[in-house]
């Protein structure tokens, strides 16, 4: 017999994410008014990370990690893709752009919020390593995105974990806080709930 409290708690934070991620993309919408921007932002689509996306990251990526172009993460797409399923609640976004030789995964983002639902903290960034990477920057879809996803959990701030170098968060408003766990670097950002 199925578990229909979980079926129907997977479907409520599915749901939540669609809802955060489509809230982002009506928001670029509006923004976005030059036909220079329109242009860096064509055919760009925020979705879940899904096999696809996991399959992307290890037969394409690899080609391009070098010397100075490697991966940050210490484990694989795919090994975190089976450990954030198993919390019905996680975040993750998938940032495509589809050109004319096809869709390229620009990056991706899993976190989790915390217990009370007081945070919700992004632990893995990665933008993709291909020399023709996405000049409209996949942080401001990312962090967009978690912070629309905190807002409809009913978070006070996304904290990001770890994160390679601090200070390309200010510009979207994050920065050191007292409010954050001891154990790791983290930049926060409280949010504002409307």
């Amino acid at each position: 017999m199925p578990d229909l409290f979980n079926e129907y708690k997977f479907t409520y934070y599915y749901t939540l994410r669609q809802q955060a991620r489509s809230r982002v993309v009506d928001a670029l919408n509006r923004r976005i008014k030059t036909e220079k921007h329109r242009e860096i932002w064509r055919g760009i689509t925020l979705a879940s990370i899904k096999q696809d996306a996991i399959d992307y990251t290890q037969f394409k990526w690899p080609k391009y990690y070098d010397g100075d172009n490697y991966s940050p993460i210490p484990t694989t797409w795919e090994q975190l893709y089976y450990s954030y399923s198993q919390k019905i609640s996680h975040f993750n976004v998938a940032i495509w752009q589809t050109l004319p030789d096809g869709a390229v995964l620009r990056g991706l983002a899993f976190g989790k919020p915390s217990h009370g639902k007081t945070h919700l903290t992004i632990n893995w960034i990665e933008r993709s390593p291909e020399p023709d990477y996405f000049k409209g920057g996949v942080l401001l879809p990312i962090l967009s995105c978690a912070e629309e996803y905190a807002k409809l959990l009913g978070c006070e701030r996304v904290l990001v974990k770890n994160p390679i170098d601090a200070s390309e968060f200010k510009k979207y408003g994050y920065g050191p806080s007292d409010r954050v766990p001891k154990r790791a670097t983290y930049v926060a950002k409280e949010l504002k709930n409307d």
